[in-house]
C-alpha cells in the first residue's frame, strides 16, 4: 500500500518550488493529490522512496505527517444507494457483485464530495 503524506508549508516556503526541487533532487515522482491555499498539500509517492523524499522535505523545514486517516464508512447507516459512487472523482467507491458498497482507500484523495453526497451520513472524514 502506498502511503500518503500531508505536508505543511509556511512563511517563505509558500513561494518556493519545494515539490519540484524534491523531484529534481531525489528523482522521485511525487504525486500531488490535493492542496489548499493555506500551504497544506497531500502527496503520494512510491513507498520505496520514503526515506529520500522525507529526508529532503524535512531538511527544507517542511512539516510532514503521514496521512493515516481515510473516509470512514458506517455500514449500519449505509443503504448502498450509490450516491458516493456517482460523484467520486477517483472511483474510490464501487459495488461488489451483491451490490454492496466497496471502498478503496488507496484511490481516495479525501476531497469530501462523497461525504456531502451521502443522504444517510454514513461517510465521514478526518480534517485535511
Amino acid at each position: 500500500m502506498t502511503k500518503k503524506y500531508l505536508i505543511k508549508l509556511g512563511g517563505e516556503q509558500l513561494g518556493e518550488p519545494i515539490i519540484a526541487d524534491c523531484i529534481l533532487a531525489t528523482g522521485v515522482r511525487v504525486n500531488i493529490l490535493r492542496a489548499d491555499a493555506d500551504g497544506r498539500i497531500l502527496i503520494r509517492f512510491p513507498k520505496e522512496h520514503d526515506t529520500a523524499v522525507l529526508k529532503f522535505l524535512k531538511g527544507k523545514g517542511v512539516e510532514v505527517s503521514e496521512q493515516k486517516n481515510v473516509v470512514k464508512h458506517d455500514p449500519d447507516r449505509c443503504v448502498n444507494c450509490g450516491a458516493c459512487i456517482a460523484l467520486c472523482p477517483t472511483k474510490a467507491f464501487s459495488f461488489d457483485k451483491d451490490r454492496k458498497l466497496v471502498y478503496d482507500e488507496e484511490k481516495c484523495v479525501l476531497c469530501g464530495i462523497c461525504i456531502d453526497a451521502c443522504p444517510r451520513r454514513a461517510l465521514s472524514k478526518p480534517e485535511f
